[in-house]
């Protein structure tokens, strides 16, 4: 099975003010979210690798991304599944907040512990917690092996905050989580588990 991780595409514009966007905040995609989103269309096809399934978070802007995905690749409204499992964590205090107000009130190295070596941040109300989002991914890999088969290619589209503690969970490093608006992961799935081909690619560098 390929199992190609999507994160979504960009949700703020050249003269937006930029924040922290988690469970509470829906945004649209924005034009170059738009055109990312086409872009991983393109490098799928590029690769060859077409895709008979497409599991969401269900806020717009990962919505969006699958739904610009599904029409390139001539997929039914019905191959996209939406899964709370992955939702954007809730960020708490730190919800729709810059960086720079987030460091102000909490200083540097509780934010540059998360940005830089994800480390879950204590007490700022972050939810549903970092074991509950690894329980969930677990949770939606076995509904994903149970209804795709074996060589299927299926994608999954969520956000940085959830592939972060995926990455982790998968034994990458902390300097190499981190998945970038548009970019892509490819994961080969065996009757065992599933190994890390690429992580934080962009959609042209996907290949069988």
């Amino acid at each position: 099975m390929h199992l190609i991780l999507v994160r979504h595409g960009n949700t703020f514009g050249p003269a937006d003010k930029v924040v922290w966007v988690g469970a509470r905040t829906d945004l649209d995609l924005v034009e170059k979210g738009r055109e990312q989103a086409a872009a991983v269309a393109a490098g799928l096809a590029r690769a060859g690798l077409r895709p008979s399934r497409i599991y969401a978070g269900p806020l717009k802007r990962t919505r969006q991304t699958a739904e610009i995905i599904s029409a390139d690749h001539g997929l039914e409204a019905s191959h996209i599944v939406l899964s709370d499992d992955l939702r954007e964590i809730d960020y708490g205090s730190w919800e729709a907040r810059s960086n720079e107000e987030i460091r102000a009130e909490v200083g540097d190295q509780v934010i540059d512990d998360w940005q830089k070596r994800s480390i879950w941040p204590e007490g700022c109300g972050w939810q549903p917690g970092e074991a509950g989002v690894i329980t969930g991914w677990k949770r939606l890999l076995v509904r994903i092996r149970k209804e795709n088969a074996d060589d299927s290619v299926v994608l999954v589209v969520s956000s940085n905050g959830i592939f972060r503690l995926i990455a982790k969970s998968l034994g990458l490093s902390a300097a190499a989580a981190k998945m970038n608006t548009g970019a892509v992961a490819h994961l080969i799935g065996d009757g065992f588990g599933f190994s890390v081909k690429a992580w934080n690619v962009a959609p042209a560098e996907l290949s069988l």
